[in-house]
């Protein structure tokens, strides 16, 4: 039994609905319901009534309720003896990204010092394997929708253009969209973000290359393998980058925060977490 699973059900249990749960938890409430249907699977028996009003105990959820509290009330109680402070909070942490703005930096560099005990590594490129699979604690993800069975918090907004190199745009006409080779997401990929933009925007697009991972989409099309559906801040700082019908083909995508629901409780993914919102006006993202 997870103690991360238990949350879940405290929050639903203090507030009677999967969206009052949610924003408690901040994550989305398609999430509280899959760790409610995992803690019911595992118990065996129902611990909420679904009603139109929202969700009731049942006489198993109360009994479950009243042993649940008692232990939060002992971690809540070791928590404040042990992990009161920014140096109590010790250990490694990774730190993914799959944009590779220097915006996030300065931040990566505040909390190191804000949090002097945590050993923090960061790396730019990961893809939904390398996301899933656990190789970081913490990924910053642009995309519309993360991943649904991660935990993700949403700190900001950017827009999302098609650009190219301009040694690539140089020879070509870029009012002719179906002329131009194309880097996307796969077809089958979890975000397909810029394939379904690139089908928006272009009848018949050439597919020269696609990925489940932005960052290699990111680096081809500074290679000048072509054009792709790029977030402006990964690129507002690439001098050799031009943009292509701007107020034409645009979209407006989220940067989250995503970690496993196995680190809910996590100390250094809490702080890391709270840290970054805290800080997202620095990061200009907000």
């Amino acid at each position: 039994m997870l103690w991360s699973h238990l949350e879940f059900f405290l929050a639903t249990a203090r507030h009677g609905t999967l969206s009052a749960a949610a924003k408690e938890l901040d994550v989305n409430h398609t999430t509280v319901a899959r760790r409610i249907g995992s803690l019911e699977k595992e118990f065996q028996v129902k611990l909420f009534k679904r009603k139109n009003t929202g969700y009731a105990l049942t006489e198993h959820g109360a009994n479950l309720l009243a042993e649940v509290r008692n232990i939060e009330e002992m971690i809540n109680q070791t928590k404040s003896k042990f992990i009161s402070t920014p140096e109590n909070i010790i250990g490694k942490l990774s730190v993914a990204r799959t944009t590779d703005s220097n915006r996030f930096n300065s931040v990566l560099k505040r909390f190191q010092d804000s949090y002097p005990n945590v050993e923090l590594s960061s790396y730019v490129g990961t893809s939904e394997s390398q996301i899933k699979s656990y190789e970081a604690d913490v990924t910053i993800l642009t995309t519309r929708y993360p991943p649904q069975d991660m935990v993700a918090k949403k700190i900001g907004t950017t827009e999302m253009h098609i650009y190219g190199s301009k040694n690539y745009l140089k020879d070509k006409d870029t009012k002719d969209l179906e002329s131009l080779d194309w880097l996307s997401f796969r077809s089958d990929s979890v975000r397909p973000n810029t394939f379904d933009l690139i089908r928006r925007s272009v009848k018949n697009p050439n597919i020269k290359f696609a990925s489940d991972s932005y960052s290699e989409i990111l680096e081809f099309t500074l290679a000048g393998s072509g054009v792709a559906f790029l977030a402006d801040l990964d690129v507002e700082s690439k001098k050799d980058m031009q943009i292509i019908a701007p107020q034409e083909h645009h979209q407006t995508v989220h940067i989250w925060l995503v970690f496993h629901p196995d680190l809910v409780s996590n100390p250094r993914v809490q702080a890391f977490k709270k840290f970054i919102i805290d800080n997202a006006n620095v990061v200009g993202i907000n």
